[in-house]
């Protein structure tokens, strides 16, 4: 049987070209993509690629050992490597026996090191390089770490100290998994205990009865049984995705000393944004300070004392760590107002303007300083909250080393004239942001490298259907996929997500987030009333819904700015988001 270069093509969603270029690697001359090249070719084209064989291809459970050794890698022949290789040998013998396990399959320990993991000056770690055909099964793209320890009663500490040798390690290495041995009887329940949905700990604990896969087995059932697109916490690293404009305007309003706002709908990845823009700008030249306003008192309490005390402890405790001055903050009393605030920040950033340092204060969930269905945003009577951002404004004119970022849902406080009875400092002056959906590439990105990790590919009708059922908000986007990562198997090698998957599990799936779905309008009604207003017109009477935006444009603009209401053909329409209701 004999097929195309072009059909192969096809079927491996590759070029043609690449297809050329791989023949031509292996040693097999062939002229154009219409050329013919037999089965046992194909195969082994195929299996370059980490393409599997026709049983692994059906969800067979046991593919040929010999298919996993596509893209070998060459063992290394660098003295220092065999000889640093020699001496973890020395200190634990299995690392012979898993040599010669990963060597079945084309892959090979590349770097070792043992003595060098402080506290734990017993233990060792090397890193493997596995072969393109498990990378490209697995989802990995990086060498992989693996811990030995020679403990028989594991500690959460060694696992611990493990992680940190990880990350310190100065090498492109897997950041979230690592492989773990150690002559435990409970190793393997202990490091179930000790992973986190964000890190993975495999056991190296392997069967004697031989199955030359069995470490294949092993890796299958640890990788597949993840869920990375549920996430309920902010995301940033290798885990944040899309937003890249955004990052670089708030980047530039930083660096410009603009005070900016961003604001958005719940669990739309607001705080996700301002970890990533701190874990990217922060260093020995800027100082960040972000704080999560939901723990404060609400009004009709004052919430101002408690933020100021919280945000003297978080600036003396970077200012500790750094070395730098803290006299002026040190030196203030227990409750300090919001002039003596004022004044003893002010001393600190001129000091540390002496040394070329910029603090950049950011203030999450700004709606608890501003919560409109308790108080009167515009004439209540917790003037503190006015005094406090004018004061903030102040220091941000008069040092060239400070500002801040504000976030949270509602907008009200940098676009209302007042503020609790007082001229609003921020009116006209802050600019403001709206974390809008993700658009469809920032989408299919994110499916695409999340489904990677865990040995997932998804076509594009796949992708069409989770950002047409979702509109690429963040929170519903991420758990749509997860509830369709939920219906595949995980006992066989190739996983893939199809359209008809997403489509039989969309019913569910939105009565699974019926009640995020209330919480979120609920939380519109609540901080944005004339939004919400128009949302009804458009829900009950959308013949009369563009007349009645055009008296509140501010309205209208915030509700395509969060992803809301879009303008199709002149006329708007509720998005996905809210035709979920």
């Amino acid at each position: 049987m004999h097929v195309r270069v072009h059909e192969l093509a096809k079927s491996l969603d590759i070029t043609s070209r690449r297809v050329l270029m791989r023949l031509a690697e292996l040693g097999i001359p062939v002229r154009s993509a219409s050329s013919l090249v037999d089965e046992a070719v194909a195969t082994r084209v195929k299996e370059s690629f980490g393409q599997y064989d026709a049983a692994t291809a059906a969800g067979s459970t046991t593919p040929r050992q010999s298919t996993w050794n596509a893209g070998a890698v060459r063992p290394s022949t660098h003295p220092d490597t065999l000889r640093n290789l020699n001496r973890l040998k020395e200190e634990f013998p299995v690392v012979e026996d898993h040599q010669a396990i990963l060597g079945r399959f084309g892959s090979q320990f590349v770097y070792s090191l043992v003595g060098r993991v402080p506290r734990f000056e017993d233990c060792g770690f090397a890193l493997v390089r596995f072969s393109g055909a498990i990378e490209n099964a697995f989802g990995l793209t990086r060498e992989v770490f693996f811990f030995y320890s020679p403990h028989e009663d594991l500690q959460i500490r060694t696992f611990r100290a493990a992680k940190k040798a990880l990350v310190g390690l100065q090498r492109e290495v897997t950041p979230d998994m690592m492989f773990l041995w150690a002559p435990d009887r409970r190793l393997r329940e202990k490091l179930d205990d000790w992973s986190s949905g964000n890190f993975l700990a495999v056991p190296l604990v392997l069967s004697d009865d031989g199955d030359p896969i069995a470490f294949i087995k092993l890796l299958r059932d640890y990788v597949f049984s993840r869920d990375l697109f549920y996430e309920t916490t902010p995301v940033q690293g290798d885990r944040f995705f899309g937003r890249r404009r955004l990052l670089q305007t708030l980047r530039d309003d930083i660096r410009n000393q603009r005070v900016a706002g961003l604001f958005g709908l719940r669990k739309a990845g607001k705080t996700s944004v301002l970890s990533e823009l701190k874990k990217n700008l922060t260093g020995p030249e800027t100082i960040f300070i972000l704080r999560d306003l939901e723990s404060l008192p609400s009004p009709p309490d004052d919430p101002v004392p408690i933020l100021l005390q919280d945000l003297i402890d978080d600036l003396l405790g970077e200012l500790r760590q750094r070395e730098l001055p803290t006299k002026a903050l040190k030196g203030l009393d227990a409750t300090p107002g919001i002039s003596e605030f004022k004044r003893a920040f002010q001393s600190t950033l001129r000091e540390l303007a002496d040394r070329d340092i910029t603090v950049v204060l950011m203030l999450d969930e700004i709606e608890y300083l501003t919560p409109s269905d308790r108080i009167d945003v515009h004439e209540g009577e917790m003037t503190s909250i006015a005094q406090l951002l004018g004061a903030l404004r102040s220091l941000v004119q008069e040092n060239g080393n400070f500002t801040f970022l504000l976030s949270g849902l509602t907008s009200a406080i940098i676009e209302s004239g007042r503020l609790y009875g007082r001229p609003n400092p921020l009116f006209s002056w802050a600019k403001a942001n709206f974390l809008a959906p993700f658009e469809r590439h920032e989408a299919d990105d994110l499916a695409r490298s999340v489904g990677q990790k865990m040995g997932i590919t998804i076509d594009a009708g796949a992708l069409d259907a989770l950002f047409e059922a979702t509109g690429g908000h963040a929170f519903l986007y991420r758990h749509l996929a997860s509830a369709v990562v939920n219906e595949l198997p995980v006992d066989t090698f190739h996983r893939e997500i199809k359209k008809p998957l997403v489509l039989r599990t969309i019913n569910t799936w939105r009565r699974q987030i019926a009640g995020n779905m209330r919480e979120m309008l609920d939380h519109v009604k609540r901080y944005y009333p004339d939004e919400a207003y128009l949302i009804e017109i458009l829900m009950n009477e959308p013949e009369d819904f563009a007349v009645v935006a055009d008296d509140v444009p501010l309205a209208l603009g915030h509700l395509v700015s969060l992803g809301l209401v879009q303008e199709i053909d002149n006329a708007y329409e509720l998005t996905p988001v809210l035709q979920l209701l």
